[in-house]
């Protein structure tokens, strides 16, 4: 039995490391290309470049590991099968119980790896990204702006009718400047040129050969310039992305901790306005913080059972007959395997958004699509070990015949 649990946890080892590999390859390939047009289009350095390619893994690898842990132990089961290889372990006295034993030990090791994907590294990627395309946007501010369009740029907004991403050098500029609510400003010019200071950590826009129109106390005024200067702190973009804390940035036991501040200071308080980390907010704006660190907090625990729940799934699509692979053949497998993760994390998603905007409670949205897919599992698994269905496919069409036969019969009936 060491032996045949060995030869399993070898097959399946092989498939899912391909499937692996497959899918992190594919996702990260097409997000290649966004990253080689910054690299050749807008001047950012390779390293920067590098940075954003390794912090964006983690992200990949939270749902590429579900599916081919899914797909790594069907194709696995599924290659036994077609080499008649589990029909002789099954002459030899050995039951499809006995395979069990080496896909559970593979759904916890992936499950644990899920588990830290999700608590540490995801939360790190996060983290880091962010940090890295702040650099990005104070080193090489026009790597972030589009011609032709109105670019956010914390409470500024521009819009340039065309950029040079290499020079910085922008002509006819638009800034609608907000950061002021008693000030507002609007500037128009002929050519402008961002420029960063490392030393002073703040983006100037210096503009020339233009208008400002601003409104004082309710009164408008007109200014023509020559030329202008408009200085804007990093630090103001970054708030402008995440507005204090970002829950998906902060590692577990910090955001366990935001968690239990949250929950105090909305318990201990009754003020319309609270402060918090040094920020004031509205008690709604609070409530919805509190809500979106604990669907964060849940979603890293409750994803990782994804890959357990999967390897079960796995197993039982892939048992099937010599004839039934010969009749419908590994391919049909496979794609009820993709369908089923489809599903799962359709219905996750949806639960995800539900809980992020109060309309479920977390606990049932996040954990409800686990509850289903684990009843699912053991449904098939028992149906297969049981060998009342050969395969799954063959029990997926005998139901679909069945149910078009009643179909059938009631419509002669009418």
């Amino acid at each position: 039995m060491r032996i045949l649990s060995r030869y399993i946890l070898k097959e399946i080892s092989i498939f899912f490391g391909i499937s692996l590999l497959t899918f992190t390859g594919l996702l990260l390939t097409l997000r290649m290309l966004k990253l080689t047009s910054l690299i050749v289009n807008r001047g950012v350095e390779l390293g920067q470049i590098a940075t954003v390619f390794v912090a964006i893994i983690p992200t990949f690898l939270e749902i590429a590991l579900p599916m081919s842990t899914l797909l790594g132990v069907m194709l696995a089961f599924a290659r036994m099968c077609g080499d008649s290889e589990v029909v002789v372990i099954k002459a030899s006295g050995v039951g499809l119980t006995s395979f069990l034993k080496p896909v559970a030990g593979f759904a916890v090791t992936v499950g644990l790896i899920s588990l830290l994907v999700s608590c540490v590294f995801r939360p790190w990627g996060f983290d880091t990204l962010s940090r890295a395309l702040f650099e990005i946007a104070r080193s090489k501010s026009t790597s972030g702006l589009s011609e032709g369009v109105f670019n956010k740029l914390g409470d500024i907004t521009l819009y340039a009718e065309s950029v040079d991403y290499r020079s910085g050098d922008l002509v006819r500029v638009i800034v609608d400047d907000k950061r002021d609510s008693e000030q507002r400003k609007v500037v128009v010019a002929r050519r402008g040129k961002i420029v960063a200071d490392a030393d002073s950590q703040t983006i100037s826009l210096l503009l020339g050969e233009g208008v400002a129109h601003e409104s004082v106390d309710g009164k408008y005024t007109r200014t023509a310039f020559t030329s202008n200067s408009l200085s804007v702190n990093p630090a103001e973009l970054k708030n402008d992305a995440k507005k204090g804390l970002s829950a998906r940035d902060l590692s577990t036991g910090r955001l366990r901790q935001v968690i239990k501040e949250y929950k105090t200071l909305l318990r201990s308080s009754d003020a319309p306005e609270i402060e918090v980390f040094g920020e004031k907010l509205k008690r709604a704006e609070l409530q919805k913080k509190f809500r979106r660190a604990k669907v964060e907090y849940g979603q890293r625990l409750s994803l990782p059972c994804a890959s357990v729940i999967m390897a079960f799934i796995g197993f039982a699509i892939g048992i099937m007959s010599p004839r039934t692979q010969r009749t419908w053949g590994a391919g049909f497998a496979a794609t009820l395997g993709l369908v089923v993760f489809m599903i799962y994390y359709a219905v996750f998603s949806v639960g995800l958004a539900l809980a992020d905007g109060g309309k479920m409670h977390i606990g049932v949205a996040l954990w409800l699509p686990n509850i289903i897919a684990s009843l699912i599992a053991a449904i098939l698994t028992r149906k297969i070990t049981t060998e009342r269905w050969q395969s799954v496919s063959e029990g997926v069409f005998n139901a679909i015949e069945a149910i078009t036969a009643k179909l059938k019969a009631r419509m002669g009936r009418a």
